[in-house]
């Protein structure tokens, strides 16, 4: 049923529907394809669909402050186009989950915002990226003015806003970088802006998206006005990457949410989870509770994990190459630097017995120069290690039932 609000109807009369859209009424033809009647293809390409749309549509909201409301009428369809097919690139139909690469958001590079001002017609330099750990970096190289910047009519000025925003496609969180401003005054024909630098603080292993606004700026007798329009504003993607590393979710799960990565199944989401294998390593009590926490993490996409005596850091690795990493569970230990593997052995059956706590162990550990222990889950394997990466000592681990 549509409803009338005094100019436009909204709704569906028999078989059209009726939209409004920019103070214009829409009208379509209604679908006669039902639920019942999808093939199995058809219900994943709509699925698909939605998602690449929701995706692009949360990739715009991080950065509306960049965007604006200036856009042209063709963006939003053309931007969902290009994540669509970005998406579609990186779907593995076997396992139907989404597997990302550096470059898999390669097609976004250079996405023009407004067509009818692009920034390749209005800004003549070539900035550089690199990221290097958490810091990503961009540089802007000297610029004559007169001959690399365009001004329409009446600009005093230009602000080149430059943002990154983070998407977090592991776990679904989105955030974006503080903005960086740079004013550059529309002056003499010899005016200069020397090469400068600009540096980001990413998480490693999320989605970043750089992007370049130009608010070119009037004076007037009552302020600065910025002159953008709906047919000027230039605003461009300058690159779409994906930083080197794992996502710590302890840090993005801050950000705001996006749920069509955290409800999808077709997103590569780590079963392994930290809290989880916390809680799991909170039960053990003594070395007989280690087998039976070996087969609970198991369980939990484990793979493998490396215990360092020194403070209790482990290093967690599941199947699919996700890393997980625990923080100090005490004061810093001595490890000896001369190893007694006799006596250690009698402190690991005395473990194993349920004789000694946990704390116990590592310090006899440390005192007999076991610098580190490896647990494969594959191989049900404990092997010791001292601080040369000399094997001690290779234990099978038993079935905990």
């Amino acid at each position: 049923m549509a409803k009338f609000d005094g100019k436009f109807l909204t709704g569906v009369i028999g078989p059209a529907v009726f939209k409004k859209y920019r103070n214009m009424q829409l009208v379509t033809g209604k679908s006669r394809l039902t639920k019942e009647k999808q093939t199995e293809n058809t219900h994943k390409a709509a699925t698909q669909f939605g998602i690449a749309s929701t995706l692009a549509e949360q990739f715009r909201s991080v950065t509306t402050e960049i965007i604006t409301d200036f856009y042209d009428g063709t963006m939003v369809y053309r931007f969902r186009t290009d994540v669509q097919k970005a998406l579609k690139q990186a779907f593995n139909a076997q396992s139907e989950t989404y597997h990302f690469t550096a470059n898999s958001f390669d097609r976004l590079n250079g996405f023009e915002f407004n067509a009818d001002s692009p920034v390749m017609d209005n800004f003549f330099v070539q900035p550089e990226q690199r990221i290097e750990g958490n810091i990503l970096t961009i540089k802007l190289p000297e610029m004559l003015v007169s001959k690399d910047m365009k001004f329409p009519a009446k600009a005093t000025s230009c602000l080149l806003n430059i943002a990154v925003g983070m998407f977090d496609l592991t776990y679904g969180n989105r955030t974006m970088c503080p903005i960086q401003s740079i004013e550059i005054p529309n002056g003499s024909r010899d005016n200069v802006i020397p090469a400068q630098e600009l540096s980001f603080e990413i998480e490693p292993g999320c989605l970043c998206i750089s992007m370049f606004s130009f608010q070119f700026i009037q004076k007037t007798f009552s302020g600065n006005l910025i002159i953008n329009s709906k047919t000027f504003n230039p605003v461009a993607v300058f690159r779409a990457v994906i930083a080197d590393g794992i996502v710590d979710n302890e840090q993005t799960e801050k950000w705001d949410e996006m749920s069509v990565v955290r409800d999808s199944k077709h997103f590569n989401k780590p079963k392994m989870e930290l809290k989880a294998i916390e809680q799991e390593q909170e039960k053990v009590k003594s070395g007989a509770d280690f087998p039976k926490y070996v087969q609970a993490i198991k369980e939990l996409g484990v793979a493998e994990f490396v215990t360092y005596v020194s403070n209790s850091h482990t290093l967690y690795s599941g199947h699919n190459g996700h890393q997980l990493s625990s923080k100090a569970q005490y004061e810093p230990l001595v490890v000896a630097a001369v190893g007694n593997k006799k006596k250690f052995r009698k402190y690991l059956k005395m473990h194993q017995a349920g004789q000694t706590d946990y704390l116990s162990f590592c310090r006899h550990c440390a005192e007999t120069g076991i610098d580190r222990w490896i647990v494969n889950l594959s191989l049900m394997t404990c092997t010791y290690y001292d601080q040369k990466h000399q094997l001690v000592l290779t234990e099978p681990i038993p079935n905990s039932e």
